[in-house]
């Protein structure tokens, strides 16, 4: 077990830590807390690897809970910024939709640089994943009214459906109802290997 001094204490190591909630905890709450320790554009760099990580697990004599540990090792995403988005990431893979990659980065042609919360790159299909904070926040708006931020995320929206083949846009509570996401991302043209929930 790697630990770590803390004053007269020792604690676990962040990939010790992350590697215990993997064996212990229920599936999303050990994903949230696997990608968060590896999560790529956390200030200071990400706590721990998936290589470290995986290192550990083969290293440490069997335990129970391994092999759910590697699961979501198998599945863990560097660039999952905050839970909602392993939850979604999870969510669409039991729904039967295709790979996807978190936070992926565009130059548009006007030189505006844009983030996706999800991308398809087999289907070139593009999928915002808003929290209605991005809308009635301050600490989004800077000095902006809640119009003027609308406007600017319609324009954006715009300007990336030019780009792209299919665009789909959800909440991210609609992740509590799998059957919404399943019927939004299909008529918005993203094929689904499974039938509908």
């Amino acid at each position: 077990m790697q630990r770590a001094p803390f004053g007269v204490h020792e604690l676990t190591t962040p990939a010790q830590t992350a590697l215990d909630i993997a064996r212990t905890s229920p599936f999303l709450v050990a994903a949230s807390a696997v990608d968060q320790a590896i999560w790529a554009d956390r200030d200071g760099g990400p706590l721990t690897t998936i290589e470290e990580l995986t290192s550990l697990l083969d290293a440490e004599p069997r335990r129970r809970g391994d092999v759910r540990a590697r699961r979501i090792l198998d599945a863990a995403d560097p660039g999952a910024a905050n839970p909602r988005e392993t939850k979604a990431a999870h969510v669409l893979r039991s729904l039967g939709f295709p790979s996807s990659r978190s936070q992926e980065r565009r130059m548009l042609r006007s030189g505006r640089l844009v983030f996706g919360d999800r991308y398809f790159p087999e289907h070139d299909h593009w999928l915002e994943i808003d929290g209605r904070g991005k809308y009635l926040s301050p600490d989004f708006g800077d000095d902006r009214d809640p119009a003027e931020i609308v406007i600017d995320e319609k324009n954006r929206e715009n300007e990336i459906r030019r780009e792209v083949r299919g665009f789909s846009r959800l909440e991210a509570t609609d992740f509590d109802a799998p059957r919404l996401v399943y019927d939004v991302l299909t008529a918005d043209g993203l094929p689904s290997t499974k039938p509908r929930p």
